[in-house]
């Protein structure tokens, strides 16, 4: 981590005043955040699910799904009502083997049922569990996973009631444990494959590494993982920030560091550049705009100009570039994850302790249980499934103290509790903006290339490429349009996007009809039949 005198080497914390080095670049050291990012669970039925089943319950839901499924298309979705509960949509997705039918709460579950289970061995009664549930991590990170998991099984229970189906028992499936963590500042450097093999203790045969270029003569160790991902137990430490950035998605995630002190509002600045654009490489871009923006020396931000100019015509971050980020700005703060992938062929051997008298959940006890020995399970992943120790000491490694970035993962508080109402609040408008703005960059960037497609290669003005694009649309188009409108509405989740607090941007461009002089606003444009627009 960049303490004060290291931070004093770039340029623009020399030209901050006391204040601003404080606001930009203040952050906590060596600081983890853990939670469960990844929660799968399965719920087994008291019904005969079987291909050759009696049963009028699952004949029933057999019946109701397969009609449902018929009127769907290809990567279609419709929806599907819970009495008492709410809405969910009922996707055109499969899971595995057997699980056929995918309910979707948008953006925080996912409800995976087989319409029927093959039975059990010597045709004794199926052990193949009905219904799997995939919580998302963003609701496990904004409600706590008590909490995501309690909502997601108020909508299995009422599925279950719908049908007049019954709950036998309740187990966990799937669960990720994860740190995020600033603790590296050189992950190269730590997770070098020879200073790794010394540092490492644990059971598996090797290790697979993924590394991308950085320039032309640096490169940067973004990946690396134990195991098998359909084993007990698979494990992979990653650069975190890398792929919120790559993926553009999981702007939370940006948020919720900032709250807990493990990047800087810099950091913040240059990891939102980049996300918008989906690139890794234009960290370095993002922080030479941050001194153009902030910084004091007209020739130095003239440099910063033409190489942004530079990058925005050719794609490519140069060796000098870097090198002259290195020098006006500091290293963006990496967020390393370290993440234990938990599969229930492993947990199911687990000797719980009766940490708490559970039976009032009935069928979901054995979940509660294995939540409340979660410091238990993490002590014991964390010390004998998979460790980091000092890279010299005893010629024995198991013998050898823990190294001292493994010392305080180990020391990280397990706290399970979901994000205050105003802070939940926060995050949900953050990651509505952010996302607002990476779309309206994929836009723009479409209706450019829609505008060569249409005219080919040309210099018009990207206003003229946006209007030509609106324009060009007729009857058909509108109506699909509005047809994916309705399909994609059903893919948010109404608690998420609430309305917009900020008052409305007023609009400066009206469409004029230069035939009859007629102009259409937002009120007039809503009003038109969609066949006056062919």
């Amino acid at each position: 981590m960049l303490e004060n005198r290291e931070l004093n080497t770039y340029m623009i914390y020399q030209e901050f005043d006391q204040s601003d080095r404080g606001y930009w670049f203040n952050f906590k050291q060596q600081k983890f955040l853990h939670n469960i990012d990844t929660f799968y669970y399965s719920v087994k039925l008291c019904n005969d699910f079987t291909a050759d089943t009696h049963d009028r319950s699952v004949l029933q839901f057999r019946t109701r799904l397969r009609m449902l499924q018929a009127k769907m298309s290809y990567n279609d979705s419709i929806p599907f009502y819970v009495p008492g509960i709410g809405n969910m949509n009922l996707l055109n997705l499969s899971y595995g083997k057997y699980y056929n039918v995918c309910l979707e709460c948008p953006e925080y579950f996912h409800v995976f049922m087989a319409s029927q289970v093959p039975p059990g061995a010597g045709g004794r009664e199926s052990v193949t569990c009905e219904i799997i549930v995939q919580i998302r991590s963003y609701m496990l990170w904004m409600y706590g996973v008590h909490g995501a998991f309690e909502r997601s099984l108020s909508y299995i229970q009422g599925i279950v009631d719908m049908f007049d189906l019954q709950i036998a028992y309740i187990q966990e499936n799937r669960i990720d444990y994860c740190w995020h963590s600033n603790y590296l500042s050189n992950p190269e450097k730590f997770f070098d494959i020879e200073n790794f093999y010394k540092m490492r203790v644990d059971r598996y045969k090797g290790a697979n590494y993924h590394t991308a270029k950085v320039g032309s003569e640096s490169y940067e160790i973004d990946y690396v993982s134990l195991g098998n991902r359909g084993g007990k137990c698979f494990i992979r430490i990653y650069l975190k920030s890398k792929e919120v950035v790559e993926q553009g998605y999981k702007a939370f995630f940006f948020k919720l560091w900032l709250f807990h002190g493990l990047i800087s509002r810099y950091d913040l600045y240059c990891y939102e550049k980049a996300y918008v654009r989906r690139s890794w490489p234009y960290m370095t871009i993002a922080r030479l705009l941050f001194y153009i923006e902030y910084g004091q020396s007209e020739p130095m931000k003239e440099s910063c100009r033409r190489f942004a100019e530079q990058y925005e015509k050719s794609g490519k971050v140069t060796d000098v570039m870097i090198r002259l980020a290195g020098q006006l700005t500091p290293p963006v703060h990496l967020i390393t994850n370290v993440e234990y992938q938990t599969m229930r062929k492993g947990t199911k051997s687990y000797v719980l302790l009766p940490v708490k008298d559970n039976s009032a959940h009935g069928a979901a006890r054995r979940v509660y249980d294995y939540l409340d020995n979660r410091p238990l399970i993490v002590d014991y992943l964390t010390r004998d499934i998979f460790r980091l120790v000092e890279p010299a000491g005893d010629s024995n490694k198991s013998r050898r103290n823990d190294c001292g970035f493994w010392r305080a993962l180990r020391r990280c508080r397990l706290v399970d509790s979901p994000r205050l109402p105003d802070d939940l609040h926060m995050v949900r408008d953050y990651n509505r903006k952010l996302n607002k703005e990476a779309m309206k960059r994929r836009l723009l960037n479409s209706v450019v290339v829609y505008g060569f497609y249409d005219r080919g290669l040309n210099e018009d003005s990207v206003m003229k490429d946006c209007y030509n694009a609106l324009l060009r649309m007729n009857d058909n188009d509108l109506m699909d349009a509005l047809r994916y409108k309705r399909k994609k509405a059903r893919q948010f989740n109404g608690n998420e996007l609430p309305g917009i607090t900020e008052p409305n941007m007023p609009q400066k461009y009206v469409l004029l009809d230069r035939e009859s002089g007629v102009i259409y606003d937002d009120d007039s444009i809503d009003s038109l039949d969609i066949q006056d627009w062919s």
